[in-house]
């Protein structure tokens, strides 16, 4: 099942409070044995309830963006991106010097886990950011909460 533009405006732009295991599945673009997969890993919390198990919008949005290239997501939403991520987790363009061997390596990771260098390295900065939020300020801390907590201005 492939990813859609559609999908992820209907994720982003439409949410719902939860979704059934099988149309979280078609959202993500996966087939339903693979998203059960994701959950008996630990990747995914669904929450049990009287229609089975389901996956809190905040769940699903937090695993598609670790799990779908954020440059393909925001060229879904277009002109409705500034409604639907935060300004703070919105992607933005940096010039850097880097040692080559660094370079080499990112390159490589990429190309392994078939992601972009920008993806390798934005989750690797990630780590950086979460190990210094607190000091980093109120503004980021609330960014790396969401989807979970709301983030205004952010």
């Amino acid at each position: 099942m492939p990813l859609t533009a559609a999908n992820i405006r209907r994720v982003f732009l439409e949410p719902k409070p939860s979704y059934v295991l099988p149309e979280a599945a078609r959202l993500l673009g996966m087939k339903a044995k693979e998203l059960r997969e994701w959950v008996a890993a630990g990747e995914l919390e669904p929450v049990e309830t009287d229609e089975g198990l389901v996956l809190p919008w905040e769940e699903l949005v937090t695993f598609a963006m670790g799990f779908w290239e954020q440059e393909e997501v925001e060229e879904a939403l277009g002109s409705e991106l500034a409604s639907a991520i935060p300004e703070l987790l919105r992607l933005t363009d940096l010039e850097v010097r880097l040692p080559k061997m660094e370079i080499v390596a990112l390159e490589r990771v990429a190309a392994r886990e078939r992601k972009s260098v920008d993806a390798v390295l934005a989750r690797e900065l990630l780590d950086f950011v979460s190990a210094h939020s607190e000091w980093l300020g109120a503004d980021v801390m609330a960014a790396l909460q969401w989807p979970g907590g709301a983030v205004q201005g952010a």
